[in-house]
């Protein structure tokens, strides 16, 4: 077929069966079709200048002239209702201009009115003093940002940006209009749904309300439970209230959407904050909260275990994001009885009780805290989050399921006091742990401590003996270092201690003195090998070391007196004194 000069690529199109028709019957011609490009280049030039596109980009002006193209189809598509020989006669007569302002105009509107979702969103949580003062910042900033969308609702609003490119045909065009007008719905159900009831209840807790996935959602879910039990407070229900709830109805059955136990409850609540409401708006609200409450009943019937449990806190830490409950429960008194690894509800839960905390309180909470379950991600933030009290974290904290990265990351977050209160139990978690050479450089880099005490502690990175002394002999000064320290604990330190002489003493003696007086003797074991030194007694009850190769010797007879005196004392009690 002859395109005529229209580069139509979709030829699925309406646009692109208009042309075939028009070419077939002989109405479009090439003079028509000649004018339509020259029309469309002329929107696509006023196009570029509008939108402030890079004119000097073929890429970009190839896009721009498509996506002009697609509109003049679009609106063509609009004008004629669908209907191919009408779009021919449309084609062939109206102004490409007036096609494309129709389509332009109906994205353009779009758009607008998607922005203005975002203008007023938020659902009134009116909290009373007392309750305020007994919150959390986390709460409070949660109650304040309260949406009546879901988070995903509103990243769909946020990151959709409704180009022109994304419009490719009126259908595209009436679904995002669709979505538009069903979000305008949910906007509308800030003023439908009773949520001016949950600042009147006195029983309606602030904390638990901060701690729902959906104010919309679990306000829907409230009024069909309280409607089903046919309680005196609509808008809130107690733990017990869900219990008999999910005790009364079948959830296995293969209703749908919902057991059929439920079906004349959900009805009444669509009837009950439906009055008054249009026809349109009636079936968007029907639709709402049938959604709403089927997510609820699949919920349910997938984590029996959890919306079941006979243990209070997880079933009130189920619930409290699915409803608007009643109850609270003391979060740490549960925590203390519970047995394995803490979730991120309980230890959100426990760092909002530590945030309301007095001196005191926090004293006696950190002696009953259940440190173990901690992980090592939540106590690092823990330190990070409460920096005036990381010295009494110390205290209790326990390191051993620390990796090797979490123990950086948690030594470059506490304080360098604490952090020195901290360093027996982190060389006792680094003797446990692989380290490789650039988790050491890190450590080296960390100025608030003795690094290389840290080093030797550690276990010996795991290179092989041949590759470690390669790093050695060409490595930078920082490197020698830290292979110097971490490697004491290797088999093959002899070797490593020999070669490091043998370039440098003078770097030997220099990192030795770093080692401490008490820590020379087995230091000197290590570097000796196979050769231990063995004691030999000289007169006056005076002792020395006998040393079988000349460099550990030399290495001996340049320490001072005091670290010489400790390596003997050090081989006596490997040995006992000689004869």
């Amino acid at each position: 077929m002859e395109n005529y000069g229209l580069v139509i690529p979709d030829d699925q199109s309406f646009m692109a069966r208009v042309v075939e028709l028009g070419v077939q019957n002989g109405i479009l011609t090439r003079d028509r079709a000649d004018e339509i490009v020259r029309i469309s280049v002329a929107m696509s030039n006023n196009y570029v200048i509008q939108k402030e596109i890079d004119f000097r980009s073929l890429e970009q002006l190839a896009r721009v002239q498509q996506t002009v193209l697609k509109l003049v189809g679009i609106g063509l598509e609009i004008k004629s209702e669908g209907n191919l020989d009408l779009g021919v006669k449309f084609l062939v007569e109206v102004s490409p201009v007036e096609l494309f302002r129709l389509a332009y105009t109906r994205t353009e509107n779009l758009r607008n009115e998607w922005k203005k979702l975002l203008l007023n969103h938020q659902v009134p949580i009116l909290v009373d003093k007392e309750q305020y003062r007994c919150l959390s910042d986390i709460a409070c900033q949660i109650l304040s940002e309260m949406s009546v969308f879901t988070e995903s609702e509103l990243y769909a609003i946020q990151s959709l940006k409704l180009d022109d490119e994304l419009f490719t045909s009126v259908t595209i065009l009436e679904y995002y209009e669709s979505e538009l007008k069903r979000y305008q719905f949910i906007l509308k159900l800030r003023d439908i749904l009773p949520f001016n009831m949950l600042n009147k209840s006195p029983i309606v807790n602030a904390d638990n309300l901060s701690e729902v996935d959906s104010i919309r959602e679990a306000l829907i879910n409230t009024l069909v439970i309280s409607g089903f039990l046919e309680t005196e407070t609509p808008v809130v229900v107690t733990a017990d209230e869900v219990r008999a709830f999910i005790g009364s109805v079948d959830w296995l059955s293969s209703e749908d959407p919902f057991p059929v136990e439920i079906e004349s409850t959900v009805i009444d609540v669509i009837h009950e904050i439906g009055q008054g409401l249009k026809e349109a708006e009636a079936s968007l609200l029907a639709k709402e909260v049938i959604r709403s409450i089927h997510n609820l009943v699949t919920t349910i019937a997938h984590d029996w275990k959890t919306v079941n449990s006979p243990l209070a806190q997880v079933f009130l830490k189920r619930w409290a994001r699915m409803a608007i409950l009643s109850d609270t429960f003391d979060e740490f008194d549960q925590l203390g009885i519970q047995s394995g690894k803490m979730d991120e509800f309980e230890y959100e839960n426990l760092t909002k009780k530590m945030a309301r905390m007095s001196e005191a309180e926090m004293i006696n909470l950190l002696s009953l805290m259940p440190w173990e379950a901690l992980t090592a991600d939540q106590i690092i933030r823990l330190f990070h989050d409460f920096i005036p009290h990381q010295a009494k974290f110390v205290e209790y904290v326990s390191l051993r399921e620390f990796s090797g990265a979490e123990l950086i990351d948690l030594m470059e977050t506490i304080e360098p006091s604490s952090l020195k209160e901290l360093i027996p139990k982190i060389k006792e978690a680094l003797a446990s742990v692989s380290l490789d050479l650039e988790d050491m450089e890190v450590i080296s880099s960390i100025a608030k401590i003795d690094s290389f005490e840290l080093l030797r502690a550690s276990a010996p990175p795991q290179l092989e003996k041949s590759q470690a002394l390669l790093e050695f002999r060409y490595g930078n000064p920082k490197i020698r270092k830290i292979l110097f320290h971490s490697c004491i604990g290797a088999e093959f330190f002899h070797d490593l201690f020999l070669e490091a002489w043998n370039m440098d003493p003078h770097f030997v003696k220099r990192e030795v003195r770093s080692i401490s007086t008490r820590e020379i003797g087995r230091f000197l074991e290590l570097a000796s090998g196979t050769a231990r030194p063995t004691v030999v007694a000289v007169e006056n009850d005076e002792f020395q070391l006998q040393l079988t190769e000349k460099d550990i010797s030399n290495f001996f007879d340049s320490l001072p007196t005091t670290k010489k005196q400790a390596a003997i004392r050090h081989f006596l009690k490997l040995g006992g004194a000689p004869k």
